[in-house]
């Protein structure tokens, strides 16, 4: 049996996620690189969704319309409890089909199939790994947690009848143990939940990885392969740029033992952020990009700095204009502080940008932050996952640029931003971020010295719009689009009057 009709119960708060909720309801949660609720409909391509909403429901409205690329409708709930919603949802499921009804929370991993299903049955899905409050044994419901016989939150109906009865509120698996309808039940394998922060945090302790990429971790190699379209097309620039820095025996990367596919030497170096900030690091790394500028060098090709500096920055703000909210306004209160709205400013950032497009290229790195920096024991310093390109050219760009991004992490605290070390609270009429701290602000005076404080106003500037440009970038995590283009608002606002 193929699932045609998919309703998703996305209403609830998730109150158990802590700050992770806050802003956004747990159907946003991010897990590997994609909201649960995206995950659902990727799981079942080409199903009609229905989408039950309450909590930040216009939240997830604005979202859903940006980024869902299944058929969908979403209606919101009226009741409180995951009964809420099923009423009008049911009123989008044809008579006579077989349906699954399933909870927000669940995040189906790629090597996730459903058994074979037969369309007369109903059929309950069971956890067998993680902790549910209801149990299903020996064909009832019974109100005690399991890890073994767990009510996962995942129901096949054989045709919308089953539930006709459904109440307008309350608790749908206590409603279900009332009822006399036979399940079968099928162990839900590579299915996670993830309905506690302290579960979500886990998925933080081993880093940050994209999902067009897979990294593979052995005793002496790292290797490095695409996943999909995307990945492919960033992958060829990164192996353009190892080969090209190779030509000039450029010291400062891990030894390449293969282009392709990419596998790399495993380096025994930590990241900065890693380590007790000191001012040896932040010399090192600044004399390693020094070296690697030095390497080569040709005139500057303006369109790239347009395409990289102004264009794509307002073209990602735009994709999610109407997602982040006071982007209407003409100032926004951020950290009781009223800034102006970098919407309103676009004419003048572009203005400000165009004062520095004729900075010579060099061969760059283009994203060496902290999270691609890494230090040996011996205080050597190596770059990885380099970018590959700056706008419109493959290897070369302004070599601020790489200070840029330095500075992002260095003052701005990218790299913990990153591991969603920070906290966000978008109130009615203002917003408040804190970002932990690295500890490296301290040698901001430090690093301009090294590179040369008449860099100050630009790369300042280029912070904010880093920021800005990270918005979309990071398009999986309501919490840091929203974040990172407050961060941006505020770093404008310190650089333009």
């Amino acid at each position: 049996m193929h699932i045609k009709h998919v309703i998703i119960q996305a209403g609830g708060k998730g109150s158990r996620l802590g700050k992770y909720t806050l802003n956004k309801p747990k159907a946003l949660l991010s897990v590997n690189g994609s909201p649960l609720i995206l995950n659902t409909m990727k799981t079942f391509p080409g199903a009609n969704f229905v989408v039950i909403g309450d909590y930040k429901f216009d939240v997830l409205r604005n979202y859903l319309r940006a980024f869902a690329k299944e058929k969908y409708v979403l209606i919101r709930a009226t009741g409180v409890g995951t009964c809420a919603g099923l009423r009008e949802a049911l009123d989008y499921v044809p008579d006579g089909e077989p349906f699954l009804l399933t909870w927000c929370d669940l995040y189906f991993g790629e090597n996730f199939e459903l058994p074979s299903l037969q369309s007369d049955k109903n059929y309950i899905g069971l956890s067998g790994t993680f902790r549910c409050r209801w149990s299903f044994k020996d064909g009832k419901f019974v109100e005690e947690p399991s890890s073994e016989y767990g009510v996962a939150g995942f129901f096949v109906f054989r045709d919308k009848s089953q539930i006709n009865d459904v109440p307008t509120e309350g608790e749908f698996v206590r409603y279900l143990s009332s009822r006399s309808i036979d399940f079968e039940p099928i162990f839900l394998r590579h299915v996670s939940e993830y309905g506690l922060a302290d579960e979500y945090e886990k998925l933080f302790v081993s880093g940050v990885a994209r999902p067009f990429n897979r990294v593979t971790i052995l005793s002496d190699r790292v290797l490095k392969e695409p996943m999909d379209e995307k990945g492919r097309e960033l992958a060829s620039l990164e192996l353009s740029w190892y080969e090209e820095v190779q030509k000039y025996g450029y010291k400062g990367v891990p030894r390449v033992y293969s282009l392709k596919p990419l596998i790399l030497e495993r380096l025994k170096a930590k990241h900065p952020f890693e380590m007790e900030p000191n001012a040896k690091v932040i010399e090192k790394i600044v004399t390693a990009l020094k070296e690697l500028h030095d390497l080569q060098r040709r005139p500057a090709l303006k369109q790239s700095y347009y395409r990289e500096y102004y264009q794509k920055t307002f073209e990602r703000l735009y994709q999610v204009k109407n997602i982040i909210p006071f982007t209407c306004q003409r100032e926004i209160s951020i950290n009781n502080k009223v800034v102006p709205n970098p919407f309103f400013l676009e004419d003048e950032i572009q203005k400000e940008l165009e004062k520095y497009y004729d900075n010579p290229f060099t061969i760059i790195h283009g994203d060496p932050t902290f999270s691609n920096t890494m230090v040996d024991p011996e205080g050597r310093v190596y770059f990885i996952d380099p970018r590959g390109y700056f706008g419109y050219s493959k290897i070369f760009g302004d070599p601020d640029y790489d200070f840029a991004k330095l500075y992002y992490s260095l003052v701005g605290n990218y790299d913990k931003f990153n591991r969603k070390r920070f906290d966000l609270r978008i109130e009615e009429n203002h917003v408040e971020l804190t970002i932990e701290s690295s500890g490296y602000e301290q040698f901001e005076g430090l690093f301009f010295e090294l590179v040369g404080s008449e860099k100050k106003e630009k790369i300042r500037l280029l912070h904010a719009v880093i920021w800005l440009s990270l918005t979309t970038y990071a398009w999986d995590d309501y919490d840091m689009m929203c974040g990172a283009f407050y961060n941006g608002a505020l770093k404008l606002a310190e650089v333009i009057e």
